[in-house]
Parts: structure tokens; C-alpha cells; sequence
């Protein structure tokens, strides 16, 4: 057994979860060899590498969410609206007191100007969460991505050893032509494989550029990714529905406002209503001014005489508003009502694959600690001579399938949870 058996490098780095308990791989450090000359050289071009970007400066997510932030332009049309509502609500309510508005219209008003502006804020503060959950997932595809493509070129470096190996033994007749064409097909395919990750990595970069207005290629990403389960005190529909609740909270308010004040029988306009005002017009009878003695009098009568004629068409027009208000406030109540059912399921679908997503962290927390066993087992049997390099570094790099398999279904959990907390995030169109 070689003296520096204990000697630990980080050729595999797993992932870092700061609420989980996975032990990271790692391998041995090997003698140097004219086999392992190849891989060597990319081990000391990767170390420069890491030299290089550690000297970046450290992007956290929360910066690259502030970023954002001050970066939206749906956030700063949000501000707008507020400022513009408020302006238009202290505007509406001078003219209301000049007009004399008083009693359930003038309530009626002021609460539809108050929860007008509250639901505009409550808007603006969905936009923020659906913006912070854009660049979180965003953020640590990005990392994703880089780990998969630095994973791709270790694959590459030891399946290329492993092409020599094989043209080796082809040409002592030990393989077939057959078995060296497989390889070389291996190896393009994780050629392709890896130009693709490149591909997709420079798009999300584009992509992230957009949001934070900033080159993420400039900075160094952390690659701890948090992952802490949902949990719910109450029953899960009764969870579900306050979130909905919550989601349209102004909405109901506003709804509820309108029925009871379109329902209260003061505010109705009836057809009763329109039929008296149609007697008292056609009974209206235009006054002379021969019948008066002063002017006075006589224009007194005649505007009573106008307004008997116009309140016909002012009750028309007063009806048919009234029932397109109220068709309005039914239309409202059954949009309020689907909505909520159409919400409820989609969410407890979400739920659903939240559970099967919690299954499937717990089972690879499980297999990577088997793997790492099985590693830790594969070192030793590398230090005795009984299995060759590329057999232990094609180990490795599996092992880190797993690794890129838990961080991918992290990502996806965490998804879901905001999601479900967050309705809003869900149903967004932005």
C-alpha cells in the first residue's frame, strides 16, 4: 500500500446542502505515471482554472435578486400605477366633495378607491416574489450547468485514456475493430453531449444578463443550494385554500363590496323605477308664460316640466347601469368561484409531486451514501493495484450523476414549495 494512501485531493466534488447530511467524494491522490500523464495535465489546467475564479468576485443570490430588482421594468411600472391611482384617487374624492357625494355612495367610493390602490400594492409585491423565484432558479441552473459541463470534460479526459487503452489492445488482437468504433462513438457523443451543456449554459447567461443587468461570467456563483422540507400544520386542503385566500384577498373584498351595495335596496333601480318615471314624463305638460305672473314662477315650472321629461331617459340610463353592474358582480362571483377550484387543483398537484419529489431527495441522499462506501472501497482497492485508474476515476465521475441528480431534484423541490406557498408565483403570466 502506497505511503500516501490517506492523502486526500478533491478530484469529485459533490454538492454542498446546507440543511442535509451528504458526506462529499472524494479520491485519493495516484502516483504520477505515463498513463495518467493526460489526466494530470487537465487536473493542473483545472486547478489554474479554480485559481482564476476564485479571484472573481462572489455573486450571491440575494445580490443577483437585488439586482433585479432594481433592474425590473414590470416592478418600476408598478411603482407608476401606485403613484398614478394615488394621484387619481385623492383627485376623484376632491371632486366627490365638491359634488356633495355623501352617505353609502360616498363610502361606497372611498372603499372602492381604498382597496383599488391596496390591490395595485399587493400586485407589485407578487411581481417581486415571481422576479425573486425567476432569478433563483435561473441562478442555480446556472451552477447546474457548470457543474455538468466540468463533470462532461472529466468524462471526456478518461474516456479518451480509455480510447488508447483500446487501440492498445486492438492492435494486440486483444478487442475488436468493432469495440474500438464503440468508443470512439462514446466519446463523441459526450463531445455533443458537452457542446450542448456549453449551448444551454450561454443562453441561460444571456438570460441572466436580462434580469440583473449584469455578465455573470465576471463572478464566482456559490454553489450551496438550501433545501428544507414543507411543512404544514394544518390539513393540506385547508392549507391550500387560505394561500388561495390570501392570492385573492382584493379581489374578494372588491367583489363583496359591489355585491352588497348593488344588492341594498336603496341602490337598486328597478323596471318599477323606470315605468313611474315614463308616466311622469308623458304626463308632463309644458307651462305658458301667459300663465304665470312673474318669471320667476314660470321658469320654475319649466324646469320642473324638463326635468319630469328627462327623468325617463336619466332612469333608462340609471337601469342600465344598474344591470350591467350587477351582471358585472355575477360574472365576478363565478370567475371568484372557478378560479378557486381551478387553483385548489393545480396546487394540490403541485402538492403531489412535492411528496414524490421529497421521496426521490431522501432515496438519493440514501444512494449517494452507498456510493460513497462503494467509493471509499474502490480507492483502497486502487492504492492495493487491484482495479486500474480509469476503472476508479470512471467511479468518480458517476458518483457525481448522483451528486448532479440531487442538487437538479432540490432545485425542482424548491420550485414546487414556492409554488404552493406562493400561488401567485404559479399562476403569474410574467
Amino acid at each position: 500500500m502506497r505511503k500516501n494512501i490517506n492523502k486526500i485531493v478533491a478530484f469529485a466534488i459533490g454538492i454542498s446542502i446546507m440543511s442535509g447530511s451528504i458526506m462529499p467524494v472524494f479520491a485519493a491522490d495516484s502516483t504520477q505515471s505515463t498513463s495518467t500523464a493526460k489526466v494530470e495535465t487537465q487536473t493542473s489546467q483545472t486547478n489554474i482554472n479554480i485559481q482564476q475564479t476564485n479571484k472573481k468576485t462572489v455573486l450571491t443570490l440575494d445580490d443577483a435578486i437585488n439586482l433585479a430588482i432594481s433592474n425590473s421594468d414590470t416592478l418600476a411600472l408598478d411603482i407608476k400605477k401606485i403613484n398614478y391611482q394615488s394621484n387619481i384617487n385623492d383627485t376623484n374624492e376632491e371632486l366627490d366633495d365638491y359634488n356633495n357625494v355623501n352617505g353609502d355612495q360616498e363610502d361606497f367610493k372611498d372603499d372602492t378607491r381604498d382597496l383599488t390602490l391596496k390591490q395595485l400594492k399587493q400586485q407589485k409585491d407578487f411581481d417581486e416574489d415571481v422576479l425573486r423565484e425567476k432569478v433563483t432558479e435561473k441562478y442555480n441552473g446556472i451552477v447546474t450547468s457548470q457543474i455538468k459541463i466540468d463533470k462532461a470534460a472529466k468524462a471526456l479526459i478518461i474516456k479518451n485514456k480509455e480510447l488508447e487503452d483500446t487501440k492498445f489492445k486492438e492492435s494486440l488482437g486483444m478487442v475488436t475493430l468493432t469495440d474500438l468504433k464503440s468508443t470512439e462513438l462514446e466519446i463523441r457523443n459526450l463531445q455533443n453531449t458537452q457542446k450542448s451543456s456549453e449551448n444551454a449554459l450561454k443562453d441561460a447567461e444571456d438570460s441572466f444578463k436580462v434580469l440583473t443587468d449584469k455578465d455573470v461570467t465576471q463572478y464566482k456563483l456559490e454553489e450551496d443550494i438550501e433545501y428544507e422540507t414543507l411543512k404544514i400544520d394544518s390539513s393540506v386542503d385547508t392549507y391550500l385554500d387560505d394561500v388561495i385566500d390570501k392570492y385573492l384577498n382584493y379581489s374578494e373584498q372588491i367583489f363583496k363590496l359591489n355585491k352588497d351595495y348593488y344588492n341594498d335596496s336603496d341602490n337598486k333601480v328597478l323596471a318599477g323605477d323606470v315605468d313611474d318615471a315614463k308616466i311622469i314624463a308623458e304626463a308632463a305638460i309644458e307651462p305658458k308664460r301667459s300663465d304665470y305672473l312673474t318669471d320667476e314662477e314660470y321658469m320654475n315650472e319649466y324646469d320642473k316640466y324638463n326635468n319630469d321629461k328627462d327623468g325617463y331617459t336619466n332612469a333608462i340610463s340609471a337601469r342600465l347601469t344598474f344591470l350591467s353592474n350587477k351582471l358585472s358582480v355575477d360574472t365576478n362571483q363565478i370567475s371568484l368561484n372557478k378560479n378557486k377550484k381551478v387553483f385548489k387543483e393545480q396546487l394540490k398537484t403541485y402538492y403531489t409531486n412535492l411528496i414524490t419529489s421529497e421521496d426521490n431527495i431522501n432515496y438519493l441522499k440514501q444512494n449517494i451514501e452507498v456510493n460513497n462506501k462503494k467509493l471509499s472501497d474502490a480507492k483502497l482497492k486502487y492504492d492495493l493495484g487491484m482495479i486500474t485508474e480509469s476503472a476508479y476515476n470512471t467511479q468518480v465521475v458517476s458518483s457525481e450523476d448522483l451528486d448532479l441528480q440531487l442538487r437538479s431534484e432540490i432545485n425542482n423541490y424548491n420550485t414546487l414549495k414556492e409554488k404552493i406557498q406562493k400561488p401567485w408565483i404559479a399562476f403569474s403570466n410574467s
